[in-house]
């Protein structure tokens, strides 16, 4: 799901079904500053911003906790990662200037 307004962290716990009991899974859009949110797996929200007109180079994945904590790994940051060239290719973006700026759009979204 696109959030199209912004929403409370505790409102998430709605969404049915909940795949994980510890948080849910995000995915955020760089370019057009969005966030879906929702769904088992971060591709399935990278398909779903892709067909709302995101770009694919875009899609950054995350776990948002239930506390607030976010934890940046997924694989749709394996080729983010790449295109930053600082030396890391793996699930986790470690890139500060990126985890802040990525920090910066969920809080547009969800008030955690």
């Amino acid at each position: 799901m696109i959030l199209r307004t912004k929403t409370e962290l505790n409102d998430l716990k709605a969404i049915d079904p909940q795949f994980f009991e510890d948080m849910i899974k995000i995915v955020i859009d760089r370019e057009r500053r969005i966030v879906a949110v929702g769904a088992e797996m971060h591709s399935d929200m990278g398909i779903e911003l892709y067909n709302d007109g995101s770009d694919e180079k875009d899609l950054y994945g995350a776990n948002l906790f239930w506390d607030g904590s976010l934890e940046w790994s997924s694989t749709l940051n394996i080729a983010r990662n790449r295109s930053i060239q600082n030396g890391t290719y793996g699930r986790v973006i470690t890139d500060e200037d990126t985890i802040e700026d990525l920090t910066d759009i969920v809080n547009l979204w969800i008030y955690r």
